[in-house]
């Protein structure tokens, strides 16, 4: 359920009557704007914000739950896979409600700043626990409404995201805003 302003303007997916169903992308927006307008509208002071884009997935033969997988060994090449439909619309969702809040903020105390991770992370496909990602005992039930345990969106290996890390200090450092 999607409200705006404390009124119901849709869902999505909820195939209600009279209910507009309102796409994922649509609600990622919103919400992606309402976060950066609650900062932006904050009393400033020394406010650092930082937006960090979409991490991509990297099933292949397959999505998640149809036969996907992510048991590649080693990163992409440069070029070799490019992000693609509803990925690349969230990054550029995220990129066009940064770029306006930044106007927004401009000059009112907060800075604003955009790491943005997507390429590098299209690169890793390697960095995924995969099928060999095991399961705790307190996981097991899990086993019984997945019917594959393939796990090609959490970064779970040592290196992609520990870059993170070292961008994020980077831009803290070197930022003259």
């Amino acid at each position: 359920m999607l409200y705006e302003a404390g009124r119901l303007v849709g869902c999505h997916h909820c195939l209600l009557p009279n209910v507009t169903d309102l796409t994922l992308r649509y609600a990622l927006r919103m919400a992606t704007r309402a976060a950066l307008r609650a900062v932006v509208g904050s009393d400033g002071g020394g406010v650092t914000a930082v937006l960090r884009t979409v991490s991509p997935s990297q099933y292949e033969g397959g999505e998640w739950n149809k036969d996907g997988n992510c048991v590649r060994t080693r990163p992409y090449r440069r070029g070799e896979k490019t992000l693609q439909g509803f990925e690349l619309d969230f990054h550029t969702l995220q990129v066009e409600e940064f770029e306006a809040a930044k106007r927004a903020a401009s000059g009112g105390g907060v800075r604003m700043m955009l790491m943005d991770t997507t390429e590098a992370m299209i690169r890793r496909a390697d960095a995924h626990p995969s099928r060999y990602r095991g399961w705790t005992r307190r996981e097991e039930w899990m086993k019984e409404y997945f019917t594959i345990s393939n796990d090609c969106v959490h970064w779970c290996v040592p290196g992609a995201i520990d870059a993170w890390n070292d961008m994020l200090s980077h831009m803290l450092l070197t930022s003259q805003s």
